[in-house]
């Protein structure tokens, strides 16, 4: 039994070490992704503001990449969209709705490109349109106000790659994304990703 075990002890490193001498392709790719984004509305100033301190349900999120993979770094265009979220109150006699798209100038380092597994970390720059909308019902007339602001937007993450092949790569990640102020609210988000990039 425990030559058995040895066997395929041995085997898996054998794999693994083959895996790691064939190296992955270098050149541009694409990237497509899709996940999970929980945005929140965070207090600026302390100001009691309807859209401060707010912290919406879980919505979708999808993107796409074009960049250039090199040894052990990437660079890449993003565009991301979200799902609308909206949180209700009092019944549904208020409420807030929120959307926001990206486009991110990411980078990330693979800290072991030509293996089977590799961990990363990203960060990204770029730019952000939010979109807010706050509407409450009185006396039984509606009345809404809407705003919409272009940012400067930040990320960090940090992920792994499993190798498909030479050129087909499965990513996972999670990423933090700063998106800048909104009125008396500063807007960022958690995500958490999965999707496929392929090297051409």
């Amino acid at each position: 039994m425990q030559k058995k075990l040895l066997t395929i002890a041995s085997a898996l490193l054998l794999t693994t070490a083959v895996a790691g001498t064939a190296s992955a392709r270098d050149g541009w790719y694409a990237a497509v992704r899709g996940g999970i984004t929980n945005s929140n509305l965070n207090d600026v100033d302390d100001n009691a503001t309807d859209t401060a301190a707010i912290d919406f349900d879980n919505v979708w999120m999808m993107s796409g990449a074009v960049g250039y993979r090199y040894s052990y770094f990437r660079a890449e265009l993003e565009y991301s969209y979200r799902d609308e979220h909206s949180e209700e109150y009092d019944e549904g006699m208020s409420g807030t709705k929120f959307g926001a798209t990206n486009l991110m100038l990411n980078g990330y380092i693979d800290f072991l490109p030509n293996y089977v597994v590799s961990p990363y970390i990203s960060a990204g720059i770029g730019w952000s349109q939010i979109e807010l909308e706050t509407f409450s019902t009185v006396g039984g007339g509606k009345t809404s106000r809407s705003v919409d602001s272009d940012n400067f937007t930040w990320s960090l993450g940090a992920g792994a790659t499993i190798r498909i092949n030479k050129c087909l790569n499965f990513d996972a990640g999670y990423r933090y994304i700063d998106m800048g102020d909104i009125e008396n609210a500063n807007v960022n988000a958690h995500e958490v990703y999965f999707g496929l990039r392929y090297t051409f």
